[in-house]
This record gives C-alpha cells, sequence and structure tokens, in this order.
C-alpha cells in the first residue's frame, strides 16, 4: 500500500502457514470436534456466537464446518445464504434427516462460504418437516427411533475427517432435531447471559439435557462429551444485577464455566445487524473499541480451542506426554 503497510488475505495467511509447516489443526486421522452451542431460550446470543466463533477459527486457519439446525435459520442468513433459495433443491438438510427422504450423502448439502476455511450445511424451509417426520418414528418404535436419532450423527461421521472443528447450531427446543444435535456432538458450549431468567432457564436445560442423555442411551445412542462449557454472553458489568449474577454463576458452575464472559458491546451488535461477525467488518465506534471487544472474544474462543485441542491425542497434553514417554 501507498502508506507502506501490507494487507493479507487469508489465502496468504493459508499459504504462508503451509510454506512455515505450521499446522493448527488435527492430525489427518483423528476426527473433528463437534461442538453444540446450546440452550433453549431464545436471545442467550446463541447464532451470533456460532457465527463469530466460527470465523475465529477459521481466520486462524482451522477447517470449520457449520450446520445451521435450527428452522429459523439465523446462522445460514449470516453466512450470506437465503434458505428461500433452497426451496427447489432435494439436497438439503432437512431432506437428509427426514425418514421419507432417499437423499443420503450429506456432503451434497454443503455450501461455500466466504471464508475459504469454512464451510456451511444451511438450514432450510425444511428443516421444520423433517422434525415431523423423525418425531412420527415413535409410532414404529425400536430400530425406526433408533435410527431417527442417529441420522446427523452418521451423516456427520462421514465428514469428521476433512474438518477440524464441526460447530452445530440446534434450534431452541429439545424435540428430535435437538436430540439429534445432542446425539452428534461430542462437546456443548452453552451461551447464558447474566441475567435471573436466564440463569433460572438454563438450571432447567441443564435437567433437561440429563434426562435426554437418558433417553438417548436407552435407545441405544450413548453420548460421551469431551467437555461441556456454559459461556456468559452479553455481559455488562455496569448494569444493575448483572455483576452479582456473575459471581453467582461463578459459584454455581465452577469449572464448568469460562473464566471469561462475552461482554456486551455496540460493536456485535452493528456488525449482527448487518449479518456479519466483528472478524470481517470495519469499527463501527472507535479503533478502541473495537479493539477491546475483539480481544475479548479472543480471549473466550482461547479458551474454547484449548478445550477442543485436549480431544486430539496429537496436540493434548496427554498425547504429548505419552509421545514424550514412548
Amino acid at each position: 500500500q501507498a502508506n507502506g503497510r501490507r494487507f493479507y488475505t487469508l489465502e496468504d495467511l493459508t499459504d504462508i502457514r503451509a510454506a512455515l509447516n505450521i499446522h493448527v489443526g488435527k492430525a489427518a486421522d483423528e476426527d473433528a470436534v463437534i461442538i453444540a452451542n446450546s440452550n433453549f431460550k431464545g436471545g442467550v446470543g446463541k447464532s451470533t456466537i456460532t457465527k463469530h466463533f466460527a470465523d475465529y477459527l477459521g481466520l486462524r486457519g482451522y477447517k470449520v464446518l457449520v450446520v445451521d439446525c435450527d428452522p429459523q435459520a439465523s446462522t445460514t442468513t449470516m453466512f450470506d445464504i437465503k434458505p428461500e433459495t433452497l426451496m427447489d433443491t432435494e439436497q438439503t438438510l432437512g431432506d437428509y434427516l427426514s425418514p421419507r427422504s432417499t437423499f443420503e450423502d450429506l456432503r451434497l448439502a454443503i455450501y461455500d462460504t466466504a471464508w475459504p476455511t469454512i464451510k456451511i450445511i444451511p438450514s432450510s424451509l425444511g428443516l421444520q418437516d423433517a422434525e415431523w417426520d423423525l418425531t412420527a418414528t415413535l409410532q414404529e418404535g425400536g430400530q425406526a427411533v433408533r435410527e431417527s436419532l442417529q441420522r446427523l450423527r452418521i451423516g456427520l461421521s462421514g465428514l469428521s475427517k476433512e474438518f477440524d472443528v464441526i460447530i452445530l447450531d440446534p434450534p431452541p427446543a429439545m424435540g428430535f432435531l435437538g436430540l439429534n444435535v445432542m446425539a452428534a456432538a461430542t462437546g456443548l458450549l452453552i451461551p447464558v447471559p447474566a441475567r435471573q431468567l436466564d440463569y433460572l432457564s438454563t438450571i432447567h436445560f441443564m435437567d433437561t439435557v440429563a434426562d435426554n442423555i437418558e433417553i438417548l442411551e436407552k435407545n441405544g445412542t450413548p453420548v460421551d462429551y469431551g467437555f461441556i462449557r456454559i459461556v456468559c454472553s452479553a455481559f455488562s458489568p455496569g448494569k444493575p444485577g448483572e455483576a452479582d449474577m456473575w459471581k453467582m454463576m461463578q459459584a454455581t458452575y465452577a469449572n464448568s464455566l469460562l473464566t471469561q464472559p462475552i461482554l456486551a458491546s455496540e460493536e456485535i451488535k452493528n456488525a449482527t445487524q448487518a449479518f456479519r461477525s466483528i472478524y470481517e467488518s470495519k469499527p463501527s465506534a472507535s479503533h478502541a473499541t473495537y479493539q477491546r471487544c475483539r480481544t475479548n472474544l479472543d480471549e473466550v474462543f482461547g479458551e474454547v480451542v484449548q478445550l477442543i485441542r485436549q480431544q486430539w491425542p496429537s496436540t493434548s497434553m496427554a498425547g504429548r506426554s505419552a509421545s514424550i514417554a514412548a
């Protein structure tokens, strides 16, 4: 540039990492970590966190697949895909999940995004129909129910070697779509604002998660989460009651709570309204405000990345110790 500053595209960064033999993700023979960004209360920032976390990972060179399992399709829209444009295709997530459909190759439902390191399986208007079709298997019982609960898990197992991280954005309800997400996930991230109603709702949500794990296990679909973490979202320490609620969350959730909350920010709000993350938008206020917001998100997501890397033998502390001992 004329001012002497250099700018690099994400493709440039990918080439630089390859030239320097910098590999940030898993080993080729390892499986992706599948994270469900779950909470069935609306307004907790689920889709916003999904978008920002995917962009954070993609910027750092991780291969990411986002799977939008919510019929509201907020995450799909934030990745510049309009759900109504998928009406004429029969290769969608809804078609794959529906027991009535003959669509069997989930890979064909993957779409490119503006990020070369991020792919997406978008939501579509037919996803709600898939929920009804899955629920209808209750009448058949036995094997039919078991297969309906494992549809997403089976589909993602065929893609797991191709990505480092798969992020699931589930619906805000625990029907058959929600159970499919729980069955497919290997880790849970639960966003909770520091507000009393959200706090109480999350306690109920965690009880429901425990109940549904039992349902899955009784139907031959055991789950084994590498981690479950709660993230305090949209935290405003200056608002009445939120600082006290944050302390209560720390006391209640202890080691299951990420140490850093996501701070409420106009930067996130403005970027989301433009269907962007702050990782792909310019500052809407001062550069210092933007940088504070981005630093905060980097710290929060950095904690999650450490949890992710502990799931891969090639990058975990246990794996390194075993390698050194050998």
